[in-house]
């Protein structure tokens, strides 16, 4: 889904910077990409690459969205494998960059506490509570 730039080859940051313009005060935006890059799953996969779409700027910088409702329907479709913690991260992803609802006492089953605190970091900075890094 890139609308004529060539992502072949794209490292997991250049994704993310690209996803990363214009979402400066959006809140659950940063925090839902600052979990994304933490995780350190789903930049690198293809299945995810596949629903990120990205365009050129003004200024002919590239531009990326997270396709929100194409993700979270191959999640529920299977796309993305068995249900495992690695699913489940990427649904916080979603909930906290779109409109992707979870439910949490079936999404927070069986996380680790590293993913948990991963989680709860996001929440909070979702909330405009302390800065990434």
């Amino acid at each position: 889904m890139s609308a004529g730039v060539d992502v072949t080859g794209w490292s997991a940051a250049e994704y993310l910077e690209a996803l990363d313009r214009g979402t400066s005060g959006m809140w659950s935006v940063e925090a839902a990409l600052w979990l994304l890059e933490r995780h350190g799953v789903w930049l690198d996969d293809p299945r995810f690459r596949a629903y990120v779409d990205v365009t050129l700027n003004d200024r002919a910088e590239p531009w990326a969205g997270i396709d929100v409702p194409g993700v979270g329907a191959a999640v529920e479709a299977g796309k993305f494998g068995e249900w495992n913690e690695d699913i489940a991260v990427l649904c916080f992803v979603l909930s906290l960059y779109g409109t992707y609802p979870i439910p949490l006492r079936y999404t927070c089953e069986n996380l680790s506490e590293e993913n948990l605190a991963l989680i709860g970091k996001a929440l909070s900075l979702a909330c405009g509570y302390g800065e990434p890094g």
